[in-house]
């Protein structure tokens, strides 16, 4: 069989997360229509009848701002030499960066280039960029061109991705799909609620911290805490009237009990902690920093 380890990697909104969450068949990652939504490399494991694909999702690659960012984008470097295949999402309506070009080139390792959200541009000026994109990527490059919101394309991405994987057996038992707990899979529902309904309100000043977690047959009951930076923040995640963070709860909810299969209760505190993607004390304990920060 063939088994290895898959880095994705491109710039922020490209779609990198959208397109593990449609391959594995459920969502693993936060995914908005926002820059800088992933946070974590992420494992997400496919099993399939003679291949396991192991995905490590980076950060979307932006210019860095707080430490925060600046972690994010050390994991997306690191996780772009540590992998079998490179799996490149360059988003069909977007401009070409030929930096990012020359970073997937210097990897070294076998290239898979995802042409995604090809429903976004006409099929004439989407082919006059891909041949340029390929002219700056190494000849052996495989080029898929799919939707990943739609789901096309996702069954020809897969395998060429499994055509580009060295033999091998299984890393992982077949009934593991990630190396992260159920309680991260849980904030980032929560997460990507926060994105999807405050929209441009707040950035991406938002972190879910996870309190408490009740597990039981009749139903999972879920604590956690919003984090923002500011007052005027707080007001705004908890809405007039406390409609916001009610919607957020609701949304959660209805997310999750989709994921387990049973119903959930969340309860949702907002919580001031100033400055926190500059402190490192915060990322470090909130697993968003590393070593070298």
């Amino acid at each position: 069989m063939k088994s290895g380890f898959v880095t994705v990697y491109g710039r922020a909104n490209a779609g990198k997360s959208t397109i593990i969450n449609g391959i594995l068949g459920f969502k693993l990652q936060a995914v908005s229509e926002r820059p800088q939504t992933t946070r974590d490399n992420v494992l997400g494991i496919y099993n399939g009848p003679d291949c396991q694909i192991c995905f490590i999702d980076t950060p979307g690659l932006f210019k860095p701002h707080q430490k925060l960012g600046a972690n994010l984008l050390r994991k997306a470097e690191n996780g772009r030499h540590d992998c079998d295949v490179l799996l490149f999402v360059v988003a069909s309506d977007e401009g070409i960066d030929k930096e990012v070009c020359a970073r997937v080139c210097s990897a070294n390792k076998p290239v898979v280039l995802a042409y995604n959200k090809i429903d976004k541009i006409r099929a004439d000026e989407g082919e006059n960029k891909l041949a340029k994109l390929v002219k700056l990527l190494p000849e052996d490059t495989a080029i898929v061109r799919l939707s990943a919101k739609e789901g096309f394309g996702l069954d020809d991405l897969v395998k060429a991705i499994v055509e580009r994987l060295p033999e091998g057996e299984a890393m992982f038992p077949d009934d593991i799909v990630s190396d992260r707990p159920r309680e991260f899979v849980y904030t980032e529902f929560i997460r990507e609620k926060c994105m999807r309904l405050l929209h441009d309100e707040l950035p991406h000043a938002i972190c879910v911290e996870l309190k408490s977690l009740e597990d039981e047959e009749e139903g999972l009951f879920i604590r956690a805490n919003i984090i923002v930076e500011r007052e005027s923040e707080k007001a705004i995640v908890i809405g007039k009237g406390g409609k916001m963070i009610a919607q957020i709860s609701k949304y959660s909810e209805e997310a999750i009990k989709g994921f387990v299969g049973k119903p959930v209760a969340v309860r949702l505190l907002v919580k001031v902690v100033p400055d926190w993607r500059n402190d490192v004390r915060f990322l470090q304990a909130h697993g968003l920093s590393d070593k070298e920060s």
